[in-house]
């Protein structure tokens, strides 16, 4: 047993140090000048990130379904309370409905 717990504590750490690599990335990129390849980098390092912190959250005990759950909540919430980013470009309506 003291093994699998060394070993997800391990796991888990990696998965942070992975997780502000990502986020590293997406700034990085955020800062090219945009173009196509910078348009696939962007998308890549948002799958990259989403990916990451799923499996992160999973580690720590939280199940894919109510990380999605929870994200549809705290969407629905934001929508309902007018949210600047809704209110202006309705985002957040639109990867409501996507989930």
């Amino acid at each position: 047993m003291e093994i699998n717990i060394a070993n997800n504590i391990k796991t888990v750490e990696l998965l942070k140090v992975e997780l502000l690599q990502k986020v590293t990335d997406l700034c990085g990129d955020i800062a090219a000048e945009i173009d196509s390849e910078t348009l696939s980098r962007l998308t890549d390092d948002a799958a990259n990130l989403i990916s990451v912190a799923y499996v992160l959250a999973f580690r720590l005990g939280v199940d894919f379904d109510s990380i999605r759950d929870a994200m549809k909540l705290r969407l629905k919430d934001e929508i309902e309370n007018g949210h600047f980013i809704e209110r202006r470009y309705g985002d957040l309506s639109a990867l409501y409905h996507k989930l």
